[in-house]
């Protein structure tokens, strides 16, 4: 079925398929286990507050490139260039799966059982927050400190940055009731949402026979939603009726609760075709693809000098003829997440209504946000395997001197060596080109999917970013 345009209706998928990894043994023992995923949950608390208290006041040295003493001290190591970049691969291929260990998850459900307990009136969040707006303007705000404050090369700035995520993620516990940080505040949350929508690893719910005919209903009833284990979707979804993986934080509460057995761990391939899609992505996520796709197009052009030249080559115009050299930072930032988007998605919308692919501006820009966020997770896993190969090697030297002062200053001074890259730059080009080979495929897959009939004009836009990010990636390797 198809109606007018801006009316397109939700294509349902046949019931899903894959592998139930419950019924390996010990996985199924596992996720019944009542330590899981609390156990692993404190595991990543017990390391984020280590690295919060490691890197408090810890500036960078004078005389040091602030990225070179980031790859030596141990905390910046660890936060921007060996765990974000694990991110963004682990969440395009296996899904929502950081959710399940989040240690942010684990302070959140900690102090609402605190506020329960002193008797606070913990509210809802209001439908704007669980829409995404304020995860989507947390995301863009985080990406602009980055540019300006430097956020990912100072220490003390990670740690502060820390401390404000777990004070939030303890506030909002308090205040608000039914997973309120994860559901209105994460500022990751819009990333996890979009890339981990095709993840090999879901929460599905076996044939419906057994979901109908179950009284209990215990995977969504209120009453079971404050237990410590085994409780009700914390997350307000409907286990029984889960079609896909953009809200489902695998928790794996609702397997743990089902009484006749049927909520499935499922493994399967990417883009599950049994999946429901929506032709028409929402707004908030709409606003998240066109500001990622300016930090995207920026840390792929930074790896070549030519093309970042290119890519900042209004923003350093702007701060030289404004003289405004001391905000230089904040002005690329701008640029990145604003001016640029704003030029790239006007153009596509524009090429959109000019061939008829859309009644409206606004139609044109939520039809092409999800298939293009598919080249655009590929661009930046590419960028996040050229980080993680270059960074991995400090791992040694940043664990025997945790603040990393005397050996960045010793690599300034080119007393000692920087590590080699873990591979050749070449052989990451390589691969990046690949990725985004395989992602272009995955988005018109995505676009036949997510619609009755495709036209061609659609796939313009990520024909023309895979061009785009293949070109600069092979530059990484090949052209400079």
């Amino acid at each position: 079925m198809r109606l007018a345009h801006g009316c397109d209706p939700v294509v349902e998928r046949v019931p899903p398929g894959g592998i139930n990894v419950l019924a390996f043994g010990p996985v199924g023992r596992l996720v019944v286990w009542p330590g899981f995923p609390y156990v692993f949950q404190l595991l990543t608390l017990c390391v984020l507050l280590s690295l919060a208290v490691l890197g408090w006041g810890q500036l960078t040295p004078k005389g040091v490139p602030d990225k070179l003493y980031a790859k030596a001290n141990l905390v910046n190591l660890v936060v921007w260039g060996l765990f974000w970049p694990m991110i963004v691969w682990a969440t395009v291929l296996l899904g929502r799966v950081w959710c399940t260990v989040c240690p942010l998850e684990l302070v959140s459900n900690v102090f609402e059982r605190i506020g329960r307990r002193l008797g606070v009136k913990q509210g809802s969040i209001p439908a704007w927050m669980r829409a995404g707006w304020l995860m989507v303007i947390l995301y863009a705000v985080l990406q602009l400190l980055v540019a300006g404050l430097h956020l990912h090369r100072v220490p003390g700035y990670t740690s502060v940055f820390l401390w404000i995520m777990l004070a939030t993620a303890a506030a909002t516990g308090l205040l608000f009731k039914d997973r309120a940080y994860c559901r209105g505040f994460c500022p990751v949350a819009p990333l996890l949402k979009v890339y981990g929508r095709g993840g090999l690893i879901a929460a599905r719910p076996g044939g419906p026979s057994a979901c109908h005919s179950c009284a209990g209903k215990t995977c969504a009833a209120t009453s079971h939603r404050a237990k410590l284990d085994a409780r009700s979707c914390p997350t307000l979804l409907n286990p029984a009726t889960l079609n896909n993986s953009e809200d489902c934080l695998l928790c794996v509460q609702c397997m743990k609760n089902c009484e006749p057995g049927n909520m499935q761990l499922l493994l399967r391939g990417p883009f599950a075709a049994a999946d429901a899609r929506t032709p028409l992505a929402s707004w908030p996520v709409t606003l998240f693809v066109v500001f990622v796709s300016g930090f995207v197009c920026s840390e792929v052009a930074s790896e070549w000098t030519a093309a970042k030249s290119v890519f900042l080559a209004p923003a350093v115009w702007a701060t030289a003829t404004f003289g405004t050299s001391a905000l230089g930072g904040w002005v690329e930032g701008i640029w990145t997440i604003g001016i640029f988007p704003l030029l790239l998605w006007s153009a596509i919308g524009g090429l959109l209504l000019l061939f008829r692919g859309a009644s409206g501006f606004g139609e044109a820009l939520r039809r092409i946000a999800l298939p293009l966020a598919v080249v655009i997770a590929a661009g930046q896993m590419a960028k996040g395997l050229a980080k993680f190969v270059s960074w991995a090697g400090f791992l040694p030297i940043a664990w025997s001197v945790p603040d990393g002062v005397s050996t960045s200053l010793a690599m300034a001074a080119k007393t000692i060596k920087q590590p080699a890259p873990l591979v050749s730059i070449q052989t990451v080009s390589v691969a990046g080109m690949a990725l985004v080979a395989a992602a272009l495929y995955c988005s018109f897959r995505e676009l036949r999917l997510a619609n009755a009939t495709v036209r061609v004009i659609w796939r313009i836009p990520t024909i023309a970013m895979t061009l785009l990010f293949g070109f600069v990636i092979l530059g990484w390797g090949f052209l400079q």
